[in-house]
């Protein structure tokens, strides 16, 4: 009986995890415009994931382009956030410093507020006085916190405006920084990359 050879394969590669976010993004936003029904709680996974997709992005980009920088990034960006690292990337590629007063960079301040009360929910207190005619008496439940911050219109703003300030910034990054192999798009495309060679084991 022939004696089987074993063999080792040694591999490398990278899983883009921003780009699976973004997938989330898509399809909730997809499901919610099949199914109206309760949507608000479809668009507000995609408006949460569309700040997720940003984030993983510029950390991805960000580790790539500006390796000094990323080395300790939780304690480099721990008071500025998301706003620090798009702002430095911004200005490794030679970007004007991102406006957070207009779209599409206001976007981004809005969906982190959203992140945050998802990620550290609270009791809200409602209530108040209101002055109404009697012929058209106030809602019996007003509108609620969360029905104030969502909806299906900023859901598709959100996911238009991540997509176009990461594309943005990987067509810059990619002109100034040729050596950092970004691939072609920022947030779609290939999820992962992987490279192996095998090689006869040692008796």
């Amino acid at each position: 009986m022939t004696e089987r050879r074993k063999l080792i394969e040694d591999s490398e590669g990278e899983e883009y995890l921003h780009k699976d976010v973004w997938c989330v993004v898509r399809r909730q936003i997809d499901y919610a415009e099949a199914n109206p029904n309760g949507a608000l709680y479809d668009d507000m996974i995609a408006m949460v994931f569309a700040f997720h997709a940003i984030e993983g992005y510029l950390n991805y980009v960000g580790e790539k382009i500006a390796p000094d920088l990323w080395c300790d990034e939780k304690a480099r960006f721990a008071d500025s956030g998301v706003t620090g690292k798009l702002a430095a990337l911004s200005d490794c590629c030679g970007l004007a410093p991102p406006d957070y007063g207009k779209r599409p960079y206001g976007t981004v301040r809005e969906l982190q507020k959203l992140r945050n009360a998802v990620a550290h929910p609270r009791t809200r207190k409602t209530g108040g006085t209101v002055t109404y005619d009697e012929r058209k008496p106030p809602p019996l439940f007003p509108k609620s916190y969360l029905s104030k911050m969502v909806s299906h219109q900023r859901a598709l703003r959100a996911r238009d405006d991540v997509k176009a300030i990461a594309d943005q910034l990987h067509t810059a990054a990619r002109g100034k920084f040729p050596k950092a192999a970004l691939g072609p798009d920022a947030l779609d495309g290939i999820m992962s990359m992987r490279s192996s060679t095998t090689r006869l084991a040692q008796r």
